[in-house]
């Protein structure tokens, strides 16, 4: 069934002015509907797509951490969730042993959530026994120097060092010098 009519058009897709046979003719020629196609689906697919992203990255944290906090056995990596930080500041963590874990394998470590609880509590009750407690302040009165524990014990500074960190005595710095307890160098060398 041809058409007498003689309708002058612009093609939607490529813009072009063409005649077109029937009222209802919106492109110039094949190529450019399937083209036109081809362009509708692929923007559909993106907007579906960037719409996921959107809805994964708004819900995702909020959701999480819910889940999380309710567990009584964290992962490594859901305590860094949960806590904020990375997961290699809970594995040095659990390395000082200032958080208890098991390790089940090398890629499953837990911890329970009662032991995060207590790190912070500890923790809080530990720098409140320091304020209340004057004694244990290292000053000058009740500390050695580096340089007279090395004269005293006739010890390298490196020696030293690695008696201080391997028995974890606390140091302090005051001036030009680093103080030590004399009771817990003298603990040492007796």
């Amino acid at each position: 069934m041809s058409s007498n009519l003689s309708v002058n058009r612009v093609c939607e897709y490529c813009k072009n002015q063409f005649v077109a046979k029937t009222t209802r003719t919106r492109f110039c020629s094949m190529i450019c509907n399937s083209r036109n196609n081809k362009m509708l689906v692929r923007n559909l697919k993106i907007e579906k797509s960037n719409s996921e992203t959107l809805s994964k990255v708004n819900e995702k944290p909020k959701e999480k951490i819910e889940v999380i906090k309710n567990k009584d056995f964290l992962t490594v990596k859901d305590a860094s969730q949960l806590l904020n930080i990375s997961s290699k500041t809970i594995y040095r963590l659990i390395e000082r042993n200032e958080i208890n874990s098991y390790n089940f394998s090398a890629r499953k470590t837990l911890i329970r959530r009662k032991d995060i609880d207590s790190y912070f509590d500890n923790n809080l009750k530990e720098i409140q026994k320091n304020l209340e407690s004057p004694e244990n302040e290292i000053n000058l009165n009740n500390s050695y120097t580096i340089q007279e524990v090395q004269e005293k014990y006739n010890i390298s500074s490196a020696g030293l060092y690695n008696l201080i960190i391997r028995f974890k005595i606390p140091k302090k710095k005051q001036g030009k010098f680093t103080l030590v307890k004399k009771e817990d160098i003298d603990a040492i060398f007796k």
